[in-house]
């Protein structure tokens, strides 16, 4: 009764954000400082107050609004590099593993052992999770990812983003532990039987406002890769290399930054290339609509974010 409004937002591979309004008063002020960090009862993740405004509505009421983002950002304020070395030195960070491995690197050198500087040290931070293992499997793929000069939170969310995982920091309840950790999300669909399938659909009278969008315009099933020491055409998996006609849609990639000599490895990193690009280029099918609060499952105990969940359209799709 002491608020007037909370919109508390988690996000897969992004931090989150909140909006919370509440009644001016001197001790509501005094203990929504800038920097103050918040928890919930309903909620692992944690936020810090960025941003206050007090405003005096028409009715002459007094009101504190107070924002800020999730823990997550504290990745924007440290720098992903190798060493504290010119750039003619080492232009880029070069990694090379899997690419939640490479993600998990990344947090490891600079926030917890603190490579650059033991200053950049996030208090608190461990690495690992305190949710039951994935279902859904990490790529495995080893790749070599060349990171320009850039935050932390670029690197990671680029990352992420290629390769379908999430990051986060979770707080181990009041533990005075926060652990980050990379994940994939586990398969709460109907076509497994490891898990309670979660169902969403308006027949079922959880899923309402509903909306359906499919899209080829952005699809790219084929990309040239242009490179000053050679070119390659790049397929993305299952599709069939003598596509042809109407159906092959070519992208060009130009692939500057190629330069190795090495034939083999000057391959493969055009390869690399295309497939990134191919990923940022794919056709689109969206479902979606609002889950009703009073529904059969519920965020934070029968899914979370990263989990694969069936929304069935009235059609059964």
């Amino acid at each position: 009764d002491s608020f007037e409004s909370l919109i508390w937002t988690e996000r897969s591979a992004a931090h989150g954000d909140f909006e919370l309004k509440l009644y001016s008063t001197k001790e509501s002020r005094a203990r929504l400082q800038r920097g103050t960090c918040l928890a919930m009862n309903e909620s692992m993740r944690g936020m810090v107050v960025e941003t206050t405004e007090n405003t005096v509505d028409a009715d002459g009421k007094a009101m504190l609004t107070v924002k800020g983002r999730s823990f997550e950002k504290i990745f924007l304020d440290r720098i992903a590099r190798g060493a504290m070395t010119n750039l003619t030195t080492e232009a880029k960070w070069v990694l090379t593993g899997t690419p939640g491995n490479i993600a998990r690197k990344i947090v490891r050198d600079i926030c917890i052992t603190g490579t650059l500087d033991t200053d950049d040290i996030v208090p608190f931070l461990l690495e690992g999770s305190i949710f039951p293992e994935d279902t859904i499997p990490e790529p495995t793929d080893v790749v070599t990812i060349e990171v320009e000069p850039t935050t932390v939170y670029d690197a990671l969310k680029n990352i992420c983003d290629l390769y379908d995982l999430g990051f986060r920091i979770v707080r181990n309840y009041d533990t005075s532990q926060l652990y980050f950790d990379v994940y994939s999300g586990s398969n709460h669909t109907s076509s497994q039987t490891s898990l309670t399938p979660v169902i969403f659909s308006p027949e079922l009278d959880n899923l309402q406002n509903t909306s359906e969008l499919t899209t080829i315009a952005t699809n790219k099933n084929v990309a040239y890769v242009f490179s000053p020491v050679g070119f390659e055409v790049v397929y993305p998996a299952g599709i069939d290399h003598d596509i042809s006609g109407f159906d092959r849609q070519v992208l060009l990639v130009k692939a500057d930054d190629i330069t190795d000599t090495n034939p083999s490895v000057a391959s493969a990193l055009m390869i690399q290339k295309g497939k990134e690009e191919l990923s940022k280029n794919r056709s689109m099918s969206a479902f979606d609509g609002e889950i009703s609060q009073r529904g059969t499952y519920r965020y934070g105990i029968d899914y979370q974010l990263g989990d694969l969940i069936e929304l069935r359209n009235s059609d059964g799709a």
